[in-house]
């Protein structure tokens, strides 16, 4: 009678932890990967800037977002200038984030050192699904440029 007892007690301490298991809830993904759906609401390809003969279009880019804090952006982008064959380059670029609420800023978190040239910060919003972030490139920053990501894969 005792070994069927014990036998009782370890079928339900498994079954108790089995189904611990399965209520608790998701973890946190390790990773999130935005693509970029649009530009100042046009689709992609388009012209992120024009100007003294040259175009710069971009082509496709990604946001990365990791559990730990650091972003990585990759851009793709078409140049294309007025007296030299057009050219197609991808530049990545590894940085922090953080966040406050459904604010997101992307960037450094170091001061700049002296002499250095140093780029602002860029910041936007997340949701569950999408990543708007407002870029600078205008001389006045009175009107961003939106780019929207999409969100496509957590792992």
């Amino acid at each position: 009678m005792r070994l069927s007892c014990q036998k009782a007690l370890v079928t339900l301490l498994i079954v108790t932890i089995g189904c611990r298991d399965a209520t608790e809830p998701s973890p946190q993904p390790l990773s999130r990967l935005f693509l970029l759906e649009s530009v100042d609401g046009r689709p992609l390809p388009t012209i992120i800037d024009a100007g003294a003969g040259d175009t710069t279009h971009v082509l496709w880019s990604s946001v990365t977002l990791d559990s730990t804090g650091h972003a990585v952006t990759v851009h793709h982008l078409s140049h294309v200038y007025l007296q030299y064959p057009p050219e197609e380059n991808t530049y990545a670029l590894r940085q922090a984030y953080r966040m406050k609420g459904d604010s997101i800023e992307i960037g450094s978190f170091q001061p700049c050192p002296p002499g250095a040239m140093c780029v602002g910060n860029l910041h936007g919003a997340l949701t569950d699904s999408t990543l708007a972030i407002a870029e600078w490139y205008n001389p006045y920053p009175t009107n961003p440029i939106i780019y929207l990501y999409r969100l496509v894969q957590e792992y």
